[in-house]
């Protein structure tokens, strides 16, 4: 969601590097590694073992969640939603519920039926299981969906799940997307878009 459906780019980045320098954390090596994956993740693989806790990670949470700086919504994609029952599509996310749902009642989009969160699945991205989950909640298999992606672990997450990946260019290079696995590649939702007939949903993608 974060990067994807709504760019937090500007003040997840900005948090991360703060608490790196409070931790003489390298954040030139761990900045590509920050988008995508849940934050517990993030600090047991970076952080001194003191911040290996859930309650940790709630406070990183909290103190990003609160920050709104140059948070907005990704072109195009309040239109997409527009254009989707709730039941047709899922959140998918390595940020908690919370945070989730925060971001998406500061930018004012719509809810789906279905999140999944990061207290949803045992393992985080890069693992397939949030998108098999997020399929199993649409009750489709993971052959038959559509991901939205802005991370490298994202990426991977979707096409190890069996899913067709979609890239959005907000966080990070198209060649490492691509690189992952991204199918297609665009700047934001002005380039996608979904009609419905009879309950099948057909998607354009304008590269």
């Amino acid at each position: 969601m974060d990067g994807t459906l709504v760019n937090t780019v500007k003040c997840v980045e900005k948090w991360w590097r703060i608490l790196a320098k409070q931790h003489s954390v390298d954040i030139d090596s761990m900045i590509h590694d920050i988008h995508g994956r849940p934050t517990y993740d993030l600090l047991s693989s970076w952080f001194p073992e003191p911040m290996h806790t859930r309650e940790k990670a709630q406070e990183c949470e909290r103190l990003i969640m609160m920050d709104t700086d140059g948070v907005h919504i990704v072109p195009g994609a309040d239109k997409l939603i527009a254009a989707l029952n709730r039941d047709q599509w899922a959140i998918v996310t390595g940020a908690t519920e919370e945070l989730a749902r925060t971001r998406l009642a500061q930018v004012g989009l719509a809810e789906p039926e279905h999140l999944v969160a990061s207290h949803s699945i045992a393992n985080g991205k890069p693992a397939p299981d949030c998108y098999q989950l997020g399929a199993r909640l649409l009750n489709v298999r993971p052959e038959e969906t559509v991901v939205f992606e802005d991370s490298v672990n994202g990426v991977k997450a979707g096409v190890q799940a069996g899913a067709l990946v979609v890239a959005i260019l907000s966080s990070t290079s198209e060649s490492l997307l691509r690189d992952a696995g991204a199918s297609y590649a665009v700047r934001d939702f002005g380039a996608v878009a979904v009609t419905s007939s009879d309950g099948v949903l057909t998607l354009s993608i304008d590269e």
